[in-house]
Formats: C-alpha cells, sequence, structure tokens
C-alpha cells in the first residue's frame, strides 16, 4: 500500500548522555579520537533505530556526527578562522561565539559523505540529512 502521507523528522535528535551533554547547544564531545568516531556511529545507529521503532518513514541521521548543525559544515571550509570569535545574536533569540572568515571560503572536500554511507547502509528505508545554507552560514560566521 502506498504511504500518502510519509512521516519525516527536522533538525537533531538528542544525543545519548554518554556522546555528548544533553539539550546543551554547541555541547562538546565527551569521546576523543577512535572512541569518538565508533560513539558517532553507536549514536547514528540507535537514532535510526528510534525512528524505525516509531514508524518512521523518511528516516535521518539526526545529526548524531555533528555537534552542531550548521558550524560542524564551516569547520570544513577554508578562510574561516575558530580562533577568532564573536558574539552575534542569532535569530534574536540567543547569543553565540561564532568564528570569524578571514579569507576566501571554499569547501575543499566533500562533508558529511561518510556519515551519509553509513546512514543509508543501515537501512532500506528512504533516508535524509540535513544540510545548512548560506542563510544558516551567515549567521554562523562573521
Amino acid at each position: 500500500m502506498k504511504t500518502w502521507l510519509p512521516t519525516s523528522t527536522a533538525g537533531s535528535l538528542p544525543k545519548p548522555s554518554w556522546l555528548a551533554q544533553p539539550e546543551t547547544l554547541w555541547s562538546p564531545w565527551k569521546l576523543s579520537s577512535e572512541e569518538l568516531l565508533a560513539g558517532k556511529r553507536d549514536a547514528l545507529r540507535l537514532s535510526l533505530d528510534d525512528q524505525l521503532r516509531a514508524g518512521i518513514d523518511i528516516v535521518s541521521d539526526g545529526e548524531q556526527t555533528r555537534q552542531h548543525f550548521v558550524t560542524t559544515f564551516i569547520e570544513h571550509l577554508s578562510g574561516v578562522d575558530f580562533a577568532k570569535r564573536e558574539i552575534v545574536k542569532i535569530r534574536n533569540r540567543y547569543e553565540a561565539s561564532v568564528p570569524t572568515v578571514v579569507g576566501a571560503v571554499e569547501r575543499q572536500k566533500p562533508v558529511f559523505v561518510e556519515d551519509a554511507r553509513y546512514l543509508r547502509q543501515l537501512t532500506k528505508s528512504a533516508d535524509q540529512m540535513g544540510a545548512s545554507g548560506p542563510d544558516d552560514h551567515d549567521r554562523h560566521a562573521v
């Protein structure tokens, strides 16, 4: 039977407390190195299992492998200095310490490809991954 209105999620799902502090924006990872990579993959798998048990038709990675939806993408761009930060107000709701653009901004290599491959390897369901765009980047770097 065809699903007339497929269900999905939008945005990040809670990360396990052993990976990052829950409900904390830009929470630092609690693991490092190879343990962090394995922990992110475990969290992605657990998030996927939760979505499938809930009957979600189009599953996502739940942003389990990213500290933040936007800045994790920006970390992969040249021309952005994360050591030189400024405080800005984002969406008129909260202040954040954001990196500074110091030169030409370029993406040197694909971003999140391995995470997408891993998600696809885990499920036969339709899947999606969130992607931040220029409007998001503009608010999260100065």
